[in-house]
């Protein structure tokens, strides 16, 4: 048995992917640079260096495309942009209770990230598709994440080439912290981008974001690793949990309960198709209101939340249990081997069809479309884990396949 695994992701990185398959019409870039802090330099507007001398405005856009890494801009012939004429922003401390990417991905930026939402928002939301409910929720995340300790914002308008005229559809946005800059490039896609549909990918995305929404404190998080890998045994048969049971050898610690096992012991117990559909559900409701617990913005709110409504939270763990599913009901060649994704420590539309709902999982098929779907867990749904306390498995099993998805807090 071999064991691959994927390089670490980070939330920018996991945002990119993310945008590449649910705002397929889009395409972004976010790149990291280096400027002096504000301390040293100070950002003037184009027309606060034009009142100063004849030629100012050239030398700030000048240091503008150095500091922000134009004229690559996106991949690609076409991808060359030219800053033209430059507005800057003040970025306002936020309350110290706040969290910026979680709030912003709820709709409600705090001030820090206010004017990068409002002009992410408006841009996104003149495109020929609009912006439903999980992308806007994706993309105010960004908002947040992008502002977070930063000083100042740059909205910079850009040409195609040098002297051409600007792209009033594309936005392009600096921000500057103690760190450096990250700039923010975004702009229709001229065909849909081909987006890393590996499920080790898929996969890293989901638990990514999904840590940063579960955090347990300032240091830790609850982290998530995936483990899909394989078998050979015959389940179209009359009683398949039994021939699962007689054939799995196991993954070397965790096994199936059995007969007077103890609930504290390192088990997994059987779900069948209705309760794992309510383990799922609640999993889901947890998760949601693990994150807002995060946040005082939600103190005194007693409403319950409309789920996925606009929690990211939520369509992250449906995007990872899609994934899952998909990838154990496919078949696969007679190989043994299994494909790890780690994480780091840390780090409306109301439908959508091809996202199926976390209860429609447990009744999908095996991959001859005979088999059912398995499933075997250990603390589930997921709560104490979520607190920090002890961790989660779930196994599920396919006709060829199995995914054994470890949560620790």
């Amino acid at each position: 048995m071999t064991k691959a695994k994927l390089h670490h992701i980070g939330p920018f990185e996991a945002v990119e992917h993310l945008f590449a398959r649910w705002l397929p019409r889009w395409r972004l870039a976010v790149v990291s640079g280096e400027a002096p802090p504000s301390d040293e330099e100070e950002w003037a507007t184009e027309e606060e260096g034009a009142t100063e001398e004849e030629g100012a405005t050239a030398s700030f856009l000048a240091k503008v495309s150095d500091y922000g890494a134009f004229p690559l801009t996106f991949a690609g012939d076409d991808g060359r942009r030219y800053p033209v004429s430059v507005e800057r922003f003040d970025i306002e401390d936020p309350d110290e209770t706040s969290d910026g990417p979680l709030h912003a991905s709820w709709g409600l930026p705090d001030a820090g990230a206010e004017q990068a939402f409002a002009l992410l928002i408006e841009t996104m939301e003149a495109g020929p598709d609009g912006l439903d409910r999980r992308g806007r929720a994706l993309a105010g995340y960004l908002a947040g994440y992008l502002t977070a300790g930063g000083t100042d914002l740059l909205q910079i308008t850009v040409a195609a080439e040098p002297g051409g005229p600007a792209l009033d559809d594309e936005l392009h946005l600096l921000v500057r912290s103690d760190e450096g800059t990250t700039r923010l490039s975004l702009a229709p896609a001229p065909a849909a981008p081909a987006a890393n549909e590996a499920s080790e990918c898929r996969i890293a995305c989901a638990t990514t974001l999904l840590s940063e929404f579960l955090r347990i404190n300032n240091t830790d998080a609850v982290t998530f690793e995936v483990t899909i890998g394989t078998h050979d045994i015959d389940l179209n048969v009359a009683d398949p949990d039994e021939a699962f049971r007689a054939g799995w050898a196991g993954d070397g610690h965790w096994l199936i309960a059995e007969e007077g096992d103890d609930e504290t012991d390192d088990v997994l117990w059987a779900l069948d198709p209705a309760h794992l559909k309510v383990a799922l559900t609640e999993s889901e409701r947890n998760m949601v209101a693990v994150a807002r617990a995060q946040s005082l913005v939600w103190e005194f709110d007693s409403s319950t939340p409309e789920i996925p409504g606009d929690e990211l939270v939520s369509w992250l763990a449906r995007d990872l249990l899609e994934t899952i599913a998909t990838e154990i009901t496919e078949t696969t060649e007679t190989t043994e081997t299994t494909e790890t994704t780690e994480i780091p420590e840390i780090s409306e539309i109301p439908e959508i069809s091809e996202i199926p709902e976390i209860s429609e999982i447990p009744e999908i098929a095996g991959a001859s479309g005979i088999s059912p779907v398995l499933a075997y867990a250990k603390n589930f749904p997921l709560q104490s884990v979520l607190e920090g306390k002890g961790n989660s498995c779930l196994l599920l099993v396919g006709a060829q396949r199995t995914a054994f998805i470890y949560i620790s807090g």
